[in-house]
């Protein structure tokens, strides 16, 4: 295997998105980057409807080709709020800004894509169970090291720590744990239950991803290559009335809403039904002396608009970049920046999400509408592709922490709303 000419070694606990492209990412530029994880994952995996801030990422890596092939070009997403209404955006809306286009994937396909692309980078990947444990700097802080057992898997270290540890791990958090970090955590407490399907009405324009919104919750369409993936998301107590078990809530669920109903009414359900918790987390804490965390280990948010993946591999992109670029005595202060750019996109996404819950963007859309309908002309066509091109943007990845953008939004949702009460538009 390649070892890096660099004087710094990085080991990085996880395999998914987020630690497989920072393995990849580092491996370009010469560091010796080391992947352990223990494999299991499940089968079915949220996060297959991308975005097109992603695309980049793609591209810096130099596997868009092959995303494109296992994937379905994604043109846009429709939101629809009531049976007869619906906010279509497209992502041509952002020429200029991002690709105008993402892709809808497989996760396991794209996974493991992902995970080859770091190994042919020159990424070493150990395949194992980490051990882990605590350690004490000079300075008496309380750190992450790997045991002993752990560091023997990589025999030219010899025995020593690697220079930088990242915790890739995803949800199960390992360095925060193993540190008692605390955290802050999103209001709502959904269940997610999801599955691909056949003989399905697939969403127009092709690849467009549908999202539908429930009594108690929304549901989402996602177009894969040769299946509609189908998933709800709703409160854990409401969820309890469709059924005993999560075969029985999603199909209830399918069946009790118009839209669903309609795309499913010849469906057959091709894998078993997967069930997710929902919920939003930010650290309290992302780095310490000779420890960094990245993707979800560090934060997520709710999944509506699909932020999940973009967040795991573009915090993974800007990581290796703060890593690459500096020297290991200024690592600190490139953590600080790099964690507050995180938190930034994360309270941004968040609150970006918050005004599709809270109905504000469809209350909105609906002002807008009767607007045009009363002043018809090129002045209402220019606010309304203005308005659409900055939420396209956010909803994209690529203006979402962008001030304009977000005032913007803000001012609207609280002054721009006449004759509609967000309330009516809102998800419980």
């Amino acid at each position: 295997m390649k070892i890096s000419p660099k004087p710094y070694r990085v080991g990085i606990i996880g395999a998914g998105p987020a630690g497989a492209t920072l393995a990849a990412l580092l491996a370009k530029e010469g560091v010796d980057a080391v992947f352990f994880d223990d494999g299991k994952r499940p089968e079915m995996v949220v996060g297959e409807s991308l975005i097109p801030r992603l695309v980049t990422v793609f591209r810096r890596m130099g596997i868009e080709d092959e995303v494109a092939k296992l994937g379905t070009y994604k043109p846009g997403v429709t939101w629809i709020f009531d049976e007869n209404d619906a906010l279509e955006l497209s992502f041509t809306a952002m020429r200029g800004v991002l690709p105008t286009y993402a892709y809808n994937v497989p996760r396991k396909p794209f996974d493991d894509l992902v995970h080859e692309t770091a190994v042919k980078s020159g990424a070493r990947f150990i395949p194992c169970t980490v051990k882990l444990e605590t350690g004490r700097t000079e300075r008496g802080e309380l750190v992450p090291r790997l045991a002993a057992e752990t560091l023997a898997l990589v025999p030219d270290w010899n025995g020593r720590q690697p220079d930088l540890l990242v915790d890739a791990s995803g949800r199960r958090r390992l360095f925060a744990k193993l540190l008692g970090i605390s955290a802050r955590l999103g209001q709502r407490k959904d269940v997610s239950h999801f599955a691909h399907y056949e003989n399905c009405v697939m969403p127009k324009p092709a690849g467009q991803t549908i999202i539908t919104r429930l009594k108690h919750g929304w549901s989402w369409r996602i177009p894969l290559l040769h299946a509609l993936s189908i998933g709800v998301v709703v409160d854990k107590e409401h969820a309890k009335k469709y059924g005993s078990t999560p075969e029985e809530q999603l199909e209830a669920m399918i069946d009790q809403n118009k839209p669903l109903a309609e795309a499913g009414m010849n469906r057959r359900r091709i894998t078993p039904v997967t069930t997710y918790a929902n919920y939003q987390l930010i650290s309290d804490q992302g780095h310490g002396e000779g420890w960094v965390s990245v993707g979800d280990a560090y934060g997520f948010v709710d999944p509506m608009l699909s932020p999940g993946l973009c967040m795991a591999m573009t915090s993974a992109e800007m990581l290796a970049d703060a890593i690459a670029q500096n020297r290991p005595e200024q690592w600190d202060v490139a953590f600080q920046d790099y964690l507050a750019w995180f938190r930034e996109n994360l309270k941004a996404w968040q609150e970006l999400v918050d005004i599709f819950y809270g109905g504000q963007i469809f209350a909105l859309q609906r002002t807008g509408t009767d607007m045009a309908r009363r002043f018809p002309g090129k002045i209402s066509m220019v606010m309304q592709r203005h308005f659409e091109k900055n939420i396209s943007g956010m909803a994209g990845g690529g203006l979402t922490t962008h001030p304009y953008s977000r005032n913007l939004l803000r001012f609207m949702t609280r002054f721009g709303i006449y004759g509609h009460e967000p309330a009516d538009f809102a998800i419980a």
